[in-house]
């Protein structure tokens, strides 16, 4: 998947959780926009990373980790990465 097809699915994600869940629509951008960044700062880190041996693969679970949880889901991937869990 590209990075475009990532952001569009955790877009529809969030909509069918504003329905399900009920979520008012200043949470939803907040998701929205933590995905997005997340997104940026996961390829940042996998661009300039590798050097480091830190690659994280970008995918729906990574990209919601990183919604939800903003830069300290970052960090955990990190660690996760390093234990090689991920």
């Amino acid at each position: 998947m590209n990075y475009l097809t990532m952001i569009l699915v955790a877009i529809i994600v969030l909509m069918v959780a504003k329905f399900v869940l009920n979520l008012n629509i200043r949470r939803i951008i907040e998701l929205a926009i933590n995905i997005v960044l997340g997104i940026l700062i996961l390829w940042l880190l996998n661009k300039f990373g590798g050097s480091l041996g830190i690659s994280i693969p970008i995918n729906v679970i990574t990209a919601l980790v990183v919604g939800i949880l903003g830069i300290p889901g970052v960090i955990i991937l990190v660690l996760l990465n390093l234990i090689g869990i991920i």
